[in-house]
């Protein structure tokens, strides 16, 4: 019974996340960005324009 209540949840667990990792982009505007080249003043491709 336990091993059928984990199949179970992780199937549920597993459907709830299937989209969101495969474009994961910033954590939030304030976060180090991986795309960035050059710093504060570059925001890369998934940030907004800091008006720099």
């Amino acid at each position: 019974m336990k091993a059928l209540f984990l199949i179970c949840f992780s199937a549920l667990l597993s459907g709830c996340v299937s989209g969101q990792f495969a474009h994961p982009g910033p954590p939030h505007p304030g976060a180090v960005n991986p795309y960035s080249s050059g710093g504060f003043h570059d925001a890369g491709p998934n940030y907004p324009d800091t008006g720099r």
